[in-house]
């Protein structure tokens, strides 16, 4: 993946207590990818944010519990009500 031009972060500490940072496009506002303290090695794309979305498959389903009932969620994914179980915040 590559990431081209500067990007806007806003930081916000997570339900864990870990630090999320967003990145988002500072013209339009779309959000690009996302970072978690907790989890240093994993960066968060945005699917949206993607030329072709459908080269990446869905590993979870995380935030079951604010989604909209008429959101078909795939049955064969692992699903958490928040976020799943991660590293100690830092």
């Amino acid at each position: 993946m590559k990431v081209e031009g500067k990007v806007t972060q806003w930081d916000k500490r997570a339900d864990s207590g870990n630090m999320v940072t967003r990145a988002f496009c500072p013209t339009c506002g779309s959000p690009a990818y996302s970072l978690n303290s907790g989890t240093p090695e994993l960066f968060f794309v945005r699917a949206a944010s993607l030329d072709d979305p459908s080269r990446f498959a869905p590993q979870m389903i995380v935030y079951t519990s604010s989604g909209f009932s008429w959101d078909y969620l795939d049955p064969a994914l692992p699903r958490f009500e928040k976020m799943p179980p991660m590293a100690a915040p830092r």
